[in-house]
């Protein structure tokens, strides 16, 4: 019998369901964090203590150390970004990690944000050979498509080939590179100053990734210069802006001997870069040693000739 069919007194009915509802509202929030969320939480240098990323359905995704040892150029909106050669980085072997609006000039491998998808290209979440790395509670927001200027009937979830993670708003430097969830700065409670780099290099540090070139990394920004795809700023972004810039460099600051601690390299190809705390490589020389990792192979030359036949040297 369907329980609407049954008679009201036989059903055990609480007097108060919206206090329950509120209740178990309390339950899911302490089950899905267990603290207050803003906070990270230092569980231990091991890299797959919790699960880091995720599903959509909440399963967890392992890829922790995908990346072990390798090299990443990271993508950043500065208009430096625009005068280097693209073509170096579309190479065999060099792998690109972009972030926000950056794949409108150079589409990545991979690519993250933490701001709402409605800010980004449709083509970014519909293309599926870009992982994306996203926050998870975006999983049911709704696609924006930025051409025809009108909300589409998708949501971030039906897209290809998307990574969710958890994010704090909480930053402790001692805890930035082992904490449970992602940290991308501080909530307007304790000072404010967020940024998806924050975030982008604590993925790439959890992916095995122990070197990252930052390229576009301008760290200086006025309503003439701003991103190397088309966006203006008002002035009290750029205010908002340069503010976060400065708290950056003292969180980095923090961070370079951490990250020397683990071998966890990061450069800045951007010579004239407002970020100092990192040093300095050329984009050409960052090129030149990842591909020495890639064993600098021509791949337009490669031989196949042989290699179905049993007369290979023997192996050791």
């Amino acid at each position: 019998m369907a329980i609407s069919n049954i008679p009201k007194t036989s059903l055990s009915i609480k007097k108060k369901p919206q206090e329950s509802s509120r209740k178990d509202k309390h339950d899911d929030r302490q089950a899905r964090w267990g603290r207050d969320r803003h906070d990270g939480f230092k569980v231990g240098k091991f890299y797959n203590a919790p699960p880091m990323f995720f599903t959509q359905d909440h399963h967890p995704l392992w890829l922790t150390d995908n990346y072990r040892g390798r090299t990443a150029f990271m993508i950043c909106g500065g208009p430096s970004f625009g005068e280097i050669d693209h073509d170096k980085l579309a190479q065999p072997g060099i792998l690109t990690m972009g972030m926000n609006n950056a794949p409108r000039t150079f589409r990545p491998d991979l690519w993250a944000s933490v701001d709402s998808p409605d800010h980004f290209l449709l083509s970014i979440y519909m293309d599926p050979k870009i992982m994306k790395f996203v926050p998870v509670c975006s999983a049911g927001k709704p696609l924006f498509d930025n051409d025809n200027w009108q909300w589409t009937n998708l949501k971030v979830g039906d897209s290809p080939n998307m990574v969710y993670y958890k994010r704090n708003e909480r930053f402790r430097a001692k805890q930035y590179l082992w904490e449970d969830t992602i940290n991308w700065g501080n909530h307007k409670d304790y000072g404010g100053g967020r940024s998806i780099m924050l975030a982008t290099i604590r993925i790439l540090f959890l992916l095995g990734f122990r070197t990252v070139n930052l390229l576009g990394c301008d760290f200086n920004m006025s309503e003439e210069h701003t991103y190397h795809f088309d966006q203006t700023r008002r002035k009290d972004s750029v205010r908002g802006n340069t503010s976060t810039y400065g708290q950056l460099n003292e969180r980095f600051a923090e961070l370079r001997p951490l990250f020397e601690r683990e071998k966890f390299n990061v450069y800045n190809c951007n010579p004239e870069s407002g970020l100092r705390v990192f040093e300095h490589v050329s984009f050409d020389a960052a090129i030149k040693r990842a591909l020495n990792e890639f064993g600098n192979i021509d791949t337009k030359n490669e031989r196949t000739q042989g290699l179905y036949d049993e007369d290979k040297p023997k192996s050791p």
